[in-house]
């Protein structure tokens, strides 16, 4: 990808819900490391954060850099716990609004961006006939 190509995904503000909160150091680290990763078209990468670091609201603000700046079309958060999953669909993830849904009965409906789900939640590739 062209420098200037990455420079504009690179450059997208983080967002801004009025409450005056911001990511904090390390999460500004971790988000825009991942940004530039992505816009370079590295497709793998692993963010490892400890408890209590807001590994969502982390997320979140890199789902929604990406989204906004166009690079990513549809984006899916998974999790482990369904608690996790309604946890931030009414938390960070609400700014997303109708743009996302919840995965359920490994059923995806393709009029929506943001997917959130939990791994088990997910249709497998497996064909009827296998």
């Amino acid at each position: 990808m062209a420098t200037i190509e990455v420079e504009e995904i690179a450059k997208q503000d983080y967002f801004q819900d009025g409450s005056g909160r911001s990511p904090r150091y390390y999460q500004q680290i971790a988000i825009n490391r991942t940004i530039e990763a992505v816009a370079k078209g590295i497709d793998r990468i692993l963010l490892v954060m400890a408890n209590g670091t807001g590994k969502s609201y982390t997320a979140f603000q890199i789902i929604c850099r990406l989204w906004k700046s166009g690079s990513k079309k549809r984006i899916l958060f998974l999790a482990d716990r369904t608690a996790w999953i309604d946890q931030t669909a009414c938390g960070d993830f609400k700014h997303f609004k109708d743009a996302l849904t919840i995965i359920k009965h490994k059923k995806i409906d393709n009029a929506y961006n943001i997917y959130l789900a939990l791994y088990q939640g997910l249709p497998d590739n497996k064909s009827e006939d296998a």
